[in-house]
């Protein structure tokens, strides 16, 4: 909601604490050490040792929630600079004062001092209460922290001998409700206390996708989170709409008119709604984004607001939109539209599993109710601080690939969605290698999207057309009299292109398809008509070599088909160029990477790829758009080939689910220091009551349990004896159906859960937690199974076991960040029963990266 890169003309910061002890030597704005922006805030003075000076920034009054958020971008010449918040308790009057009572709520983490670091402060509303029990003992009476809001985002330098040095460079501010119109952009055209990271340069791509000529928005539109970029910019990746966290001004409106732009907003509040009305100002506006659906008392507040927005809105036909975590079927009761996603990139979850609960998902939405699907176009922020705190910097960037992309869109096929939503935390307009990657990825998937149109804006059914491959199928989308086959893989290897010599045609049989149908191979960059038969069960198409990223089209019309060449003749030069860039900054990546491990030949491994990039010069003369799209995707698999293999070789103990980091060329040299640090691990030791002998010994160490089965099923915890793992009992999580059809019911969330006590791991050590599991049967009624993971790693970095009727070893390796407290968690999904027993952790310490002591 704020984002400030202090280098404005005056300084945001004021002392907060000023004493006789205190002495400011110099405040300015100072240009040529900065981070971000222009300039950043430069505070240098002295205090004795012991003392922190409080250097308070100005916020809107924000009510304190779950999701409030504050960080800065610091840099002190002293280690120990702290984040704090200065929250008024409305509901509690000074007696003195006649004032509210405010108090000084610390994040309690320290930094380390030196080059410039993120400070944090993501739990303001768990560590408001714990200040509120002291301050009830200070102060004595009632003392009431509902309604309490931030003032000041408080950032806490300690002083010593000699001068100390701060700078400050970014302050931003997450999590906002607009209440009482007091937040920023809650009044019509005010200018917002934020300056966009724009970077200077960046990188127009050569052609754009045609605007909606008729103003309306487009029927399955691909959307992108927005971070600043220029509008046109985004445009020209092939987007349609952005997604903004807050209201739009009015010069951001008239830019998306003006490029034929829509956008996807949070709506005014119902206060605000009385003298804002929704009319032609927002017509720009596709969707109302009322934010994330997480907890049940989030119900009420999102109906009154969707209530406020049907009495006032003057577009009737402008959909209200929901973001539900594990609560979809009450979501789409409230929302026109509903937004689903699950983080996919360096996760364990195979595609199967993934588009299995992307269908349950679709089944427990309210009937007709139609569904956009998140897409991650880098990995999420737990793998991204895990990176940097390997690397002694802010989280780093681990873009996604074209092919994952690919992987991702094609799976939400069969759900028949109605539109994309890409998530990105980052600027997309950078000249870094990582962001040119995702914007060449974005926009190749962008064009396949675009060829995809007709059919997921049009498409009536969704069934399946078996291939002469068992882990190979294809989606068929029909529209009028056209079929658009989807390849679905089921396996690593099912569309991977085996040696020349031994490769094998794949068929596909479509049952219902006139033999009068034309059949084509369609990549984003040429066409290739196909032979197809009637054989017994169908119409029979045979393809030579299907890449992961193409369609089949199976018509009778040949408008259809004319479609598609004018589309190709537009976008095919564009998509051949892009792909080409991709391999080569992939390759790149690939070289930088080799030459950093020894007793690898760098030269060989590339070579093959070097082949293949070569080859594309006499193509581009030709203008062979197609064979130039298929040099360079084949380079690029080359290099995941690889990749894999070399990875295999260096870290073979950091296997996905395992590893704190996504595989990828930029992680290689973290992931084999990790590697090589883990004999001089400490021996390992019991987690507090990981041994599950006694059930008063677990409840004082403080492990949890958490129950929330739906109608017709029961859940039990419980230490059993049966063939425990090691010693007399183990724990057992067990879910069972109540109902008495043979078909399990289906499950939106994990119905039971047990959580450990905090582990915290001494600075500069990576934490590995061991343990073993038995699952007898697979879990039914869901798409996951067990799920073990942790705080540090996330969803996204759970260990997944389907089933495994003897116990079976498992363990995770995790570099949590400095402070960051580490929770196992461990969820059984569906219906069944699981065995977990013997926990225990070790620290294995880690060459602390070189940090500069003055700012770069």
């Amino acid at each position: 909601m704020l984002l400030d890169n202090m280098d404005g003309a005056t300084p945001a910061l004021h002392v907060l604490n000023p004493t006789s002890e205190i002495r400011l030597l110099s405040h300015a704005i100072e240009s040529g050490r900065q981070r971000f922006g222009k300039a950043s805030e430069h505070v240098s003075f002295t205090a004795p040792a012991g003392t922190s000076v409080q250097f308070a920034y100005n916020l809107p009054e924000a009510i304190v929630l779950a999701e409030t958020r504050l960080t800065a971008i610091t840099s002190c010449n002293r280690p120990g600079v702290q984040l704090a918040a200065l929250v008024t308790l409305k509901r509690s009057i000074d007696e003195e004062t006649g004032q509210p009572r405010q108090l000084l709520v610390r994040s309690g983490k320290n930094g380390k001092g030196g080059d410039w670091e993120q400070l944090d402060f993501s739990e303001l509303s768990r560590e408001l209460p714990a200040q509120v029990r002291v301050a009830r003992a200070k102060y004595g009476g009632a003392i009431d922290e509902r309604e309490a809001f931030v003032t000041h985002l408080v950032i806490l330098a300690p002083g010593g001998p000699g001068p100390t040095d701060l700078w400050v460079d970014q302050i931003a501010m997450y999590g906002v409700l607009n209440v009482g119109g007091k937040a920023p952009g809650s009044a019509p055209n005010e200018v917002l206390p934020m300056n966009a990271v724009i970077p200077a340069a960046h990188a127009t791509p050569a052609t754009s996708p045609i605007v909606t000529a008729s103003g309306k928005p487009p029927v399955a539109p691909r959307v992108i989170q927005w971070q600043g970029e220029p509008l046109d910019y985004l445009q020209k990746l092939g987007f349609d709409a952005v997604w903004m966290g807050r209201p739009p001004v009015d010069s951001e409106i008239a830019e998306a008119r003006r490029l034929g732009m829509f956008i996807v907003c949070e709506p005014p509040t119902p206060e605000q709604m009385r003298t804002l009305p929704l009319d032609a100002r927002f017509s720009q506006v596709m969707a109302w984004d009322l934010g994330k659906l997480a907890e049940p008392g989030d119900l009420e507040v999102c109906r009154r607001w969707a209530q406020a927005i049907e009495y006032y809105e003057s577009d009737p036909a402008r959909p209200v939109l929901l973001r539900p975590t594990g609560m979809t079927r009450e979501a789409s009761r409230i929302a026109d539209l509903v937004m689903i996603g699950r983080p996919t990139l360096g996760s364990s979850l195979p595609w199967p599993s993934y588009g299995a609960w992307l269908g349950q998902q679709r089944r427990l939405v309210r009937g007709g109710t139609p569904l956009w699907v998140s897409v991650e176009t880098h990995c999420g922020p737990h793998f991204g601080a895990q990176l940097g705190a390997l690397r002694g910097s802010a989280a780093a960037i681990v873009p996604a690939t074209f092919h994952e992309l690919s992987m991702t869109t094609s799976a939400a096929f069969g759900i028949a969605p109605r539109g994309f939503c890409f998530q990105s935390n980052a600027s997309l307009a950078g000249g870094e290698p990582e962001n040119q990657i995702r914007s060449l990825a974005l926009e190749l998937t962008n064009l396949r999207l675009g060829l995809a149109e007709p059919w997921l804006a049009g498409g009536k059914s969704v069934t399946v057309a078996q291939s002469s491959r068992a882990d190979l199928s294809g989606l068929v989308i029909k529209v009028e009299r056209s079929h658009l086959i989807v390849p679905m893989r089921w396996s690593d290897n099912a569309l991977a292109p085996t040696e020349r010599t031994k490769q094998q045609p794949i068929s596909f049989k479509l049952p219902g398809v006139p033999e009068s149908s034309d059949a084509y191979l369609l990549s984003i960059a040429g066409s290739q008509r196909l032979p197809a038969k009637r054989v017994t069960g169908g119409l029979q198409i045979t393809v030579d070599h299907m890449p992961d990223d193409a369609f089949l089209l199976v018509t009778e019309d040949g408008y259809a088909y004319s479609h598609i060449e004018r589309y190709l003749r537009q976008h095919a030069p564009r998509a051949a160029h892009a792909r080409i860039d991709l391999a080569a900054l992939r390759r790149q990546q690939a070289v930088e990477a080799l030459a950093k491990i020894p007793g690898i030949d760098a030269r060989a491994e590339i070579a093959p790829v070097d082949a293949q990039l070569t080859a594309v010069a006499e193509m581009i003369q030709r203008r062979d758009h197609a064979a130039v799209f298929g040099c360079a995707a084949e380079a690029e698999r080359l290099l995941d080939e690889t990749l894999r293999r070399v990875a295999a070789t260096v870290a073979p103990s950091l296997p996905v689910g395992s590893s704190p980091l996504p595989l990828d060329w930029t992680t290689l040299a973290e992931m084999r220091t990790l590697e090589s640090a883990l004999p001089a691990g400490s021996l390992p030791q019991s987690v507090p009551g990981g041994d599950f002998e006694d059930l008063n010994q677990l409840l004082q160490a403080g492990w949890q349990r958490f129950e929330q089965p739906p109608t017709g099923v029961t859940t039990a915890v419980r230490l059993s004896p049966e063939a425990p793992g090691q010693g007399a009992y183990c724990l057992e999580l067990q879910v069972q159906s109540q109902l008495t059809e043979n078909a399990p019911p289906s499950l939106p969330a994990a119905p039971v859960w047990v959580t450990s006590p905090p582990l915290q791991a001494p600075p500069g050590h990576m934490v590995e937690i061991s343990g073993q599991v038995r699952v007898p049967e697979p879990p039914l009624g869901s798409s996951d199974p067990l799920l073990i993971f942790d705080s540090v790693g996330g969803n996204e970095g759970a260990i997944r076991i389907e089933s495994s009727p003897e116990w079976r070893p498992f363990r995770l390796l995790r570099a949590p960040t400095p402070g960051a407290e580490l929770r196992l968690t461990i969820a059984l999904g569906g219906i069944g029963r699981a065995q977990i027993d013997g926990l225990s952790v070790r620290y294995v310490p880690l060459q602390a990266p070189s940090v500069a002591q003055t700012p770069r």
